[in-house]
């Protein structure tokens, strides 16, 4: 992470701002959280933190309804009627602004897969489409990529990753991933019809390999510790991913691999309470730390759809390692900033963790100027 917190400040605030907030900003408005500390390190925090400005995340809302638009229109006249659905950190409210691309599946409508489950309240018709159900959904990415390049023509269209397709540039104001998979029925969602507990499978068009991922599982196990924690888990999540992505070091944890981290940390660590924000960043870092000092428990964790281990090789250990240092190293620069400037001396971990647990922050007053959050 870079350590002159100036720098720190004005990368945040240029992921944080959208081009049509640009000339408030050059006018001296600001978000609330930088009227709450003139410290620099603790306005970092402060801004890490927090969502994305409400417009910021309607916009790539926007985005994502604009492609299903176009496919849906255009795949319905080839005869195929694909659902769509969002995943990852924009439909979870952890997204970073500038840094999180928006994740769109477009899941085939006609077939899927289902796990052999005895008391299934759903009933299946037998297979009748395209000879495998591989098959099918890559004549769905296929016909995805045809309308895709010629509705946005101007735009760049990436038909090369194995998994999606990654739309930029032109009139798009998000990168855009499209996602084609097939629906997973999984045993918990034939005995309960809860949305949450269906699977997708996304294809390798290179190796027609399928891999079954189960985005709502995570979605509403993060949304549940956030309602424990009072937000203070989401808070948390994009603190550390503001963290990671200005670290010096390049540290090998997804989004998807901290917010599963997160997930396990004790929820008194991360419960937010009014104007005391800094027991976010006292609680995430007292977390990662036991974590780096314990690597059988660590690499023991499970993600929250209990499919893998979080710390499933050597290089998330490592990111895990340097996660922590950076965290460690923030909250020792805000405990800082909180001291008396005079005979300072650092203090031990534990102290250092209640300075910040105990610190209380006024909220600032929030301007709203053409709809926009200030």
């Amino acid at each position: 992470m870079p350590r002159n917190f100036d720098e720190r400040l004005a990368r945040l605030r240029t992921r944080r701002m959208d081009d049509q907030n640009t000339v408030l900003a050059s006018r001296g408005f600001g978000e609330s959280y930088e009227k709450r500390s003139a410290n620099k390190a603790t306005k970092y925090v402060l801004g890490a933190m927090q969502e994305v400005d409400p417009r910021s995340t309607q916009i790539s809302h926007e985005e994502a309804q604009k492609v299903e638009r176009n496919l849906k229109e255009g795949l319905e006249a080839e005869g195929l009627f694909p659902n769509f659905r969002l995943q990852g950190s924009v439909p979870l409210n952890v997204h970073i602004r500038g840094v999180s691309d928006v994740d769109l599946l477009v899941i085939e409508g006609c077939y899927l897969r289902y796990e052999s489950c005895e008391g299934s309240r759903k009933s299946y018709l037998p297979y009748t489409g395209r000879g495998q159900l591989v098959d099918d959904v890559l004549f769905l990415r296929s016909k995805s990529e045809e309308i895709l390049e010629r509705r946005f023509w101007g735009a760049t269209v990436d038909k090369s990753p194995a998994k999606s397709i990654q739309l930029s540039d032109g009139a798009f104001r998000r990168k855009v991933d499209v996602v084609p998979s097939n629906w997973l029925d999984t045993v918990n969602y034939q005995r309960t019809l809860v949305d949450a507990h269906r699977g997708i499978q996304i294809v390798n068009k290179y190796t027609r390999e399928h891999i079954s991922n189960y985005p709502f599982v995570y979605i509403a196990e993060i949304t549940s510790k956030a309602r424990q924690t009072n937000e203070g888990a989401r808070m948390g999540i994009r603190l550390a991913k503001n963290v990671k992505n200005d670290a010096e070091a390049e540290i090998a944890l997804s989004s998807y691999d901290i917010g599963s981290l997160i997930y396990h940390c004790p929820n008194h660590y991360v419960t937010h309470l009014v104007a005391r924000d800094l027991m976010i960043l006292s609680g995430v870092e007292r977390w990662f730390d036991e974590l780096s000092r314990d690597r059988v428990r660590a690499t023991s964790l499970m993600t929250p759809d209990g499919t893998r281990r979080i710390l499933d090789g050597t290089a998330k250990w490592e990111g895990l390692l340097k996660l922590s240092s950076e965290l460690t190293d923030l909250a020792q620069a805000v405990e800082r900033e909180l001291a008396s400037p005079y005979d300072y001396a650092p203090p031990d971990r534990d102290t250092l963790r209640k300075r910040l647990n105990d610190n209380a922050i006024p909220l600032a007053p929030e301007l709203i100027v053409g709809g926009v959050r200030f």
